[in-house]
């Protein structure tokens, strides 16, 4: 009997035993496992954020693809539309967001650079000791609508140039606007000074001259020259800044030299006034001025003789 009773106490204190060492092993292993969420809160949040996120832009980016025997006529991909495998041939051209729009634009040659970049620099240097301050005083004492008047008296004054020059061109609709332009802004704008055709009759102003109607019978723009106090040119277009100069209403009206150079000077000074500080951001973000300014002349030019 008393062996029994040792049998089966023994029996108690195993299971006891075995039971306490699984249940602690089984705290010990619980309590490791939320010390390591307890002390990375911030990786599992990142993991699981970095998850959904790649999730979510898989979704967004994966398209569903078609069995070979269930290919639409066509599918649309992130980069255009385009044909099934059954019409290759017939592949869209996929268009270039970045690209630009004067890709047919000629170059520009620029064989006399030495000497262009030289007079650059000393257009550049009169500018800064001369122009620019005058301009910058007649911008801060000038009121901006007169300015602006100013520029509309000159730009109507050119009537001759652009009615010619659209004439060459046989652009009879720009020859009929300039003659309208005109004839109302010089009777009803006091002498041009009001835009009444554009602003009341919505008119739009013609820009053109005589490098442009030359350019539009195909005579290319020649080399690149940068002309003293003029600035940017080519052998074209100085031939018909010339040609426009003998249009001008200074010279046909034969008024002396000095009144004409003093006309020449005000345009040249009511103009700069509004490109100050466009002139300023140039000089500031250019890594190379002149190439910029040849650059944007080039394209200027082009753009106006495309039109």
């Amino acid at each position: 009997m008393a062996n029994k009773i040792v049998q089966f106490t023994s029996k108690i204190f195993f299971v006891t035993f075995i039971s306490l060492n699984i249940y602690s092993l089984s705290w010990a292993s619980n309590s490791e496992i939320s010390m390591k969420k307890e002390s990375m809160p911030e990786f599992d949040s990142i993991c699981c954020d970095n998850v959904f996120a790649e999730t979510d832009l898989t979704i967004k980016l994966e398209k569903k693809l078609h069995k070979n025997n269930e290919w639409p006529h066509s599918i649309e991909t992130a980069q255009g539309t385009r044909r099934s495998p059954n019409y290759t041939k017939d592949y869209e051209p996929m268009e270039d967001p970045f690209a630009g729009n004067e890709k047919d634009i000629p170059i520009l040659t620029d064989p006399l650079e030495g000497y262009n970049r030289w007079m650059f620099g000393v257009n550049e240097s009169l500018y800064q000791a001369v122009l620019e301050p005058i301009a910058t005083g007649y911008r801060d004492t000038v009121n901006e609508h007169l300015r602006i008047g100013i520029k509309n008296i000159f730009s109507n004054a050119l009537a001759p140039v652009k009615f010619i020059s659209s004439l060459l061109q046989l652009e009879f609709k720009k020859s009929g606007r300039v003659l309208l332009r005109t004839l109302i802004n010089t009777t009803l704008g006091l002498g041009g000074y009001a835009d009444i055709a554009g602003q009341e009759y919505g008119i739009k102003s013609v820009n053109e001259d005589f490098d442009q109607a030359l350019g539009s019978l195909g005579i290319p723009s020649g080399p690149y020259v940068v002309l003293p106090f003029f600035g940017p040119s080519t052998v074209r277009n100085i031939i018909g800044r010339t040609a426009d100069a003998f249009l001008s209403p200074p010279t046909m009206s034969g008024v002396s030299y000095v009144t004409n150079a003093g006309i020449a000077v005000e345009d040249n000074v009511n103009a700069a006034s509004f490109i100050l500080h466009d002139k300023k951001q140039l000089e500031a973000s250019a890594l190379d001025e002149y190439e910029s300014v040849r650059d944007f002349y080039h394209q200027y030019r082009y753009g106006l003789l495309k039109k």
